[in-house]
């Protein structure tokens, strides 16, 4: 008996604990920045806001807290690294565990990023959300099971590469590349010059400007496009099997047949083009004041 009770001692000392235990990182500093530099940012399951100011430098504010209760055998660690190379600034997560817990895992994991208002963004990450204000330079998301809302962004470039995630801009103009996956997309006072977008079981929903020779190219699976255009045309092509198709008044039916349908619609030599299994389009006209 008193063998075993030494045992279980010694594993109460070395190899858990029956406790409530909390982990926490904090990172309050401010980094340079080059002209023309990009911000890469590497980080996942975080909550984060960037916003771009009269500045020249980056300041970077970073809480992350993990609270666990219960049973806990090994351990974890966590840090970011963030580091000058060049012109550029690298925020990069570190996290490591090797932990086995019987009880429960609570974390909170905020990122605030204020800088330059002409800064590059090079964002990967998993499970995170993203709030990204009066950023004009070209900004890029990779980045699973996340949410994107970009405010007042006046770039000429935008790329995302989201799976199972929404993504929201309130302005858009410039070229627009996304591949999504089961996700959504609202873009609002927009006037791209090019689209290439790619996605199954997603939802565009896109209010634009189309100039006079822009090129949209709009492919998904069972995928909806709302498109409302406020100002140009051109020729619009829904390449479609199973489809269904509706437009107003101003779109003229060029030409029909079971796998495609021509609309054109007066005002520009825009091409716009829809290809897609089972997709959905819905095509109108609005003047804006």
């Amino acid at each position: 008996m008193k063998n075993v009770l030494l045992i279980i001692a010694c594993l109460s000392a070395s190899s858990f604990a029956m406790a409530q235990k909390t982990m926490d990182f904090h990172l309050n500093e401010v980094y340079k920045l080059g002209n023309n530099g990009t911000i890469y940012l590497s980080a996942d399951d975080a909550d984060v806001y960037i916003v771009g100011e009269n500045r020249s430098d980056v300041a970077v504010k970073i809480d992350y807290e993990v609270r666990s209760k219960g049973i806990e055998w090994g351990n974890r660690e966590f840090r970011v690294d963030v580091t000058n190379r060049g012109a550029d600034l690298h925020i990069e997560e570190y996290r490591r565990s090797n932990t086995t817990i019987m009880g429960y895992v609570s974390s909170d994991y905020k990122i605030e990023i204020k800088a330059p208002i002409g800064a590059h963004l090079d964002i990967k990450g998993d499970d995170d959300d993203y709030t990204i204000t009066s950023i004009n330079g070209e900004i890029s998301i990779n980045a699973d099971d996340a949410d994107v809302i970009l405010k007042a962004c006046s770039g000429e470039r935008f790329f995302f590469d989201i799976d199972d995630g929404d993504i929201k801009m309130d302005e858009g103009k410039g070229q627009l590349t996304a591949r999504m996956d089961d996700g959504d997309m609202e873009i609002v006072n927009a006037a791209f010059t090019e689209i290439d977008y790619r996605a199954d079981d997603g939802h565009f929903a896109l209010e634009t400007v189309i100039g006079p020779n822009a090129m949209y190219k709009f492919n998904g699976d069972d995928s909806t496009f709302d498109i409302v255009v406020t100002q140009g045309g051109g020729s619009f092509t829904i390449n479609h099997d199973d489809g269904r198709i509706d437009y107003d008044d101003n779109f003229q039916l060029m030409d029909k047949d079971e796998d495609r349908t021509i609309l054109n619609l007066t005002g520009g030599r825009a091409k716009i083009i829809f290809s897609g299994d089972d997709i959905r389009v819905s095509l109108a006209t609005r003047t804006t004041n």
